[in-house]
């Protein structure tokens, strides 16, 4: 996660998380503050780096932020990123597939096959399955008056109209750790339909996202 005086990032994951790690980075004003898995804290130029699992879901920043006496409402706005479910699993059997080392584990295995429908059966989302990645949106069923969703699909329109005041100029939004892959379209069938809503239930329950047909 990262913030600042004003606001607070909340690092979802595959929802262009380090485009956004970039961008805040170098043009969030004032101190900025990243957590990410480094051994000790340390600092370059205004960003300082502290020990965290990057992927902090809200419940998670709010114990962070309690030992540096801030919680969640201190922040004037909370940002979170949110994708289309079909989208999103996808782009992460994709990126799996790359064989990356530092991604090793059943989910990874999973993906080495080459079944997607297997993956969407079976494979663990960081370590959860079900996933829950609706974890990351709200605090037991409670989601802050101060949070802000931009959508995946619209994310340069929505910093623009949500996140800029918090900005130096002349910020543009990079493009970091993207997986090809073939589109939802061509992919899914109503049974990897199905096993994608099942996993992520919250999202389309919730009006988020409307199901698709295929």
């Amino acid at each position: 996660m990262i913030w600042n005086d004003s606001v607070l990032f909340i690092h979802a994951p595959k929802t262009a998380g380090m485009s956004m790690t970039s961008l805040l980075s170098a043009h969030l004003k004032g101190q900025v503050n990243v957590t990410s898995p480094v051994e000790k804290q340390y600092r370059e130029d205004k960003v300082v780096y502290l020990p965290g699992k990057r992927h902090e879901t809200l419940i998670e920043a709010a114990s962070t932020l309690i030992y540096r006496n801030l919680s969640l409402e201190h922040f004037e706005k909370i940002f979170v990123v949110m994708r289309n479910p079909y989208d999103l699993e996808l782009s992460r059997y994709s990126y799996l597939q790359k064989n990356l080392p530092q991604d090793r584990g059943r989910a990874q295995d999973i993906a080495l096959e080459g079944d997607f429908k297997k993956y969407l059966e079976t494979a663990p989302f960081f370590g959860m399955t079900p996933p829950r990645l609706d974890l990351y949106y709200h605090v037991n069923g409670y989601m802050p008056e101060n949070l802000v969703i931009l959508r995946y699909e619209h994310l340069a329109e929505g910093i623009e109209r949500n996140l800029a005041n918090f900005l130096t100029p002349g910020y543009e939004l990079p493009h970091e750790n993207e997986s090809a892959h073939e589109s939802v379209a061509e992919i899914y069938d109503s049974e990897m339909e199905e096993l994608c809503y099942r996993r992520h239930r919250w999202f389309f329950d919730k009006s988020f996202y409307a199901r698709s047909a295929f």
